[in-house]
């Protein structure tokens, strides 16, 4: 407050300044930094020119060196280390070449075929008729290939190899039917050209399919190369191939006898089932009750719990290429193996497609002559998160199966003839049933 006072006296003083000088002193005091600044500048130099002004203090007109900060406050520039995996982008990634497209050409096809799906089982099958038209879109007046040619192959990529970094342990290509289009050097005008081709499916192969193993896919690809030694066109389509089993037309009846008890259990279910779908089946148990005439009292097997599970089984062999492949000692024999190691190795596993447990839900007659219980239960097909594969058999030992499980936990009980009240028996049993179902 009295440097403020101080200024506002100075100014009434000096009415003789000039504007430019009182505003030039004012900032002068209010700025900690020019103060700082003019009291260095005080000091003699010999390249500085000096002038006097009004209040006393020494001017200099020459440019103030640079204040250089101490080295704790600047900022220093953040680094930033980048991370490089070796071996990285080989997986899920494309290299620029093959994201590249020619401005000249493309390469696209129409199918007119109905969807690929083989009737029946793979030995009555006749296959499936796959049908279209390859398209050569030529966007300038001419365009010169060299060739066109198409294939269409049968790719099995084991998830789990028998080497995990040998890319030909990994997948195996079996080439169905190839196509030359074009064998010669020919001009093509600007429109689209059509090629028809045709494949017939033999029965006996497998349906497409994708599990945690394996995955199974029929891949078609195309490829076209300039004549003038440009980029060279490339196509590359799945084609889905399923199989439809037969619904029979009854459900299938099943009959098991759990010794040394007289249960005796009747199912009806349906044996060929869909995908991600519902189906039922109906239980009736009977003899799981007694009628003791000396002591005068009900022995019955009561049912506490019903619960029912589908489970996936898949099983494949992973080959071995020929630089893995196990060498043979000696004698001609191979190694600890023996002849499985020639082949591969055996990968199989099992899982839980849906299941449920009830403990109500079906009607029983504990006090009849035998007595008996019948329930019909809806199951599910589907639900996981992972996707449910339809059942699929080949000759090179892979193999995809679904089965119906149903366990039932019982437990012995007694009552006297004239009253109703129950009595534990102490004793239990686990009743297990399991049916193999078709997912088609």
């Amino acid at each position: 407050m009295p440097h403020r006072v101080d200024r506002v006296v100075e100014f009434f003083r000096s009415p003789n300044e000039s504007i430019h000088s009182i505003k030039q002193t004012v900032q002068r005091h209010t700025n900690p930094t020019t103060r700082a600044g003019s009291k260095e500048r005080q000091r003699p130099s010999r390249t500085s020119s000096y002038e006097s002004t009004h209040d006393g203090l020494v001017e200099d007109h020459t440019p103030a060196p640079p204040v250089r900060l101490p080295e704790s406050t600047k900022e220093k520039p953040k680094e930033y280390h980048r991370l490089s995996f070796p071996g990285l982008h080989l997986v899920g990634h494309k290299s620029q070449k093959d994201l590249s497209q020619n401005l000249s050409a493309s390469l696209g096809w129409r199918i007119e075929s109905a969807p690929a799906v083989m009737y029946g089982g793979p030995e009555e099958s006749t296959g499936a008729l796959i049908s279209g038209q390859l398209q050569l879109l030529v966007k300038e007046e001419t365009f010169e290939v060299d060739n066109l040619e198409a294939k269409l192959e049968i790719r099995v990529t084991q998830k789990k190899p028998f080497n995990g970094h040998c890319q030909n342990c990994a997948t195996q290509k079996t080439e169905l039917k190839s196509w030359s289009f074009l064998s010669e050097p020919t001009a093509l005008t600007q429109r689209t050209h059509e090629f028809p081709f045709s494949v017939l499916l033999e029965g006996h192969l497998p349906a497409s399919t994708d599990n945690h193993l394996l995955s199974i896919e029929y891949v078609f690809t195309a490829e076209a190369r300039p004549r003038d030694g440009g980029l060279p066109l490339k196509m590359r389509r799945t084609i889905n191939v399923r199989r439809s089993l037969p619904v029979p037309t009854t459900p299938h009846h099943s009959v098991r006898i759990f010794p040394p008890t007289n249960i005796t259990a009747n199912v009806h279910y349906d044996a060929v089932v869909h995908p991600n779908g519902t189906s039922t089946f109906t239980l009736r148990l009977d003899g799981i009750g007694k009628h003791n005439q000396t002591a005068r009292t009900v022995e019955y097997w009561r049912l506490k719990r019903l619960s029912w599970k589908l489970e996936e089984e898949i099983s494949t062999v992973a080959p071995a290429c020929q630089k893995h492949m196990p060498k043979t000692t000696a004698g001609g024999e191979a190694g600890e193996n023996g002849n499985e190691a020639k082949k591969g190795v055996r990968r199989s596993d099992t899982r839980v497609i849906a299941h449920a447990d009830m403990h109500s839900g079906w009607k029983a007659d504990y006090f009849s002559a035998d007595g008996n219980i019948e329930a019909e239960i809806e199951y599910q097909t589907g639900g996981s998160s992972r996707p449910v594969s339809c059942d699929v058999r080949g000759h090179d030992g892979t193999k995809v199966s679904h089965r119906l499980v149903v366990e039932m936990v019982v437990a012995q009980e007694y009552v006297l003839a004239h009253t109703r009240h129950a009595t534990p028996a102490g004793v239990a049993r686990i009743l297990r049933m399991n049916f193999g179902v078709v997912i088609t």
